[in-house]
């Protein structure tokens, strides 16, 4: 199971190393401003939210699911969007595309820190952990 999980961890953490990265010099340059910060760590906590509502509402969870899915849905979908409006001329499009690059670091660093505590969350809350 390692290997078809590997790449789905280790490109989830050179997305979100990448997107922290550019996110410090933006920040840096000036073109990230503080709100797109709060707007990019409210975005991270609704999704990670939402995920969370999910299993609550499935009931239970393969033990190995938030390893496939919270990168999918956090982390690579994100990303795909933030390259394709990167370049955009319209600001409102580039201001959704620096939102979801700071939140990609933002879930990076959150999903570094309490990684192992979202199942013991879901756990808390009435979610089986399958195996």
């Amino acid at each position: 199971m390692g290997i078809v999980l590997l790449p789905f961890v280790l490109g989830a953490i050179i997305i979100g190393l990448i997107a922290i990265f550019k996110s410090f010099r933006l920040i840096d340059t000036k073109h990230i401003e503080i709100k797109e910060i709060l707007y990019g760590f409210l975005t991270s906590i609704i999704l990670y939210g939402l995920i969370g509502l999910f299993y609550l509402i499935e009931g239970k969870a393969w033990a190995l699911s938030p390893y496939f899915r919270l990168p999918i849905i956090m982390i690579f979908i994100p990303y795909i969007i933030h390259k394709g409006t990167e370049k955009n001329k319209n600001p409102k499009v580039i201001a959704l595309s620096k939102i979801l690059l700071v939140s990609i670091g933002i879930t990076t660093l959150i999903g570094a820190i309490f990684h192992g505590y979202f199942f013991d969350i879901m756990e808390h809350f009435g979610t089986e952990k399958n195996y």
